[in-house]
């Protein structure tokens, strides 16, 4: 096997500085301006965003916000990439926890 071959049979190396948990669950989205809302299927999640496969949807706004939990809570998302209908987007209300000085880990 040629060393081109070893490369592509290993695949891409993770280059996120934060891993992503798999999963496949059902979200709403609702975009502002607009009446409705619209199904579509989280396959992975962190803290700081998602990758989300659209489900029949063509059109996505830049902005909108997505909810695990039929809209009792939200969070408001900014597309960052879109591949054909898998997108990646990063939770704009996010914040990092502040670590505590005075808290060690034992």
């Amino acid at each position: 096997m040629s060393s081109i071959q070893q490369i592509l049979k290993q695949g891409t190396p993770e280059r996120r500085s934060i891993g992503r948990t798999r999963i496949d669950r059902k979200v709403l989205l609702f975009f502002k301006g607009q009446a409705g809302v619209f199904s579509c299927c989280v396959q992975d999640v962190t803290n700081r965003g998602a990758g989300i496969r659209l489900d029949r949807l063509s059109v996505l706004p830049v902005e909108f916000d997505l909810s695990f939990d039929n809209f009792r809570t939200t969070r408001q998302c900014t597309m960052v990439w879109r591949n054909s209908d898998f997108v990646g987007v990063q939770f704009t209300n996010w914040a990092p926890l502040r670590e505590d000085p005075l808290v060690r880990p034992f």
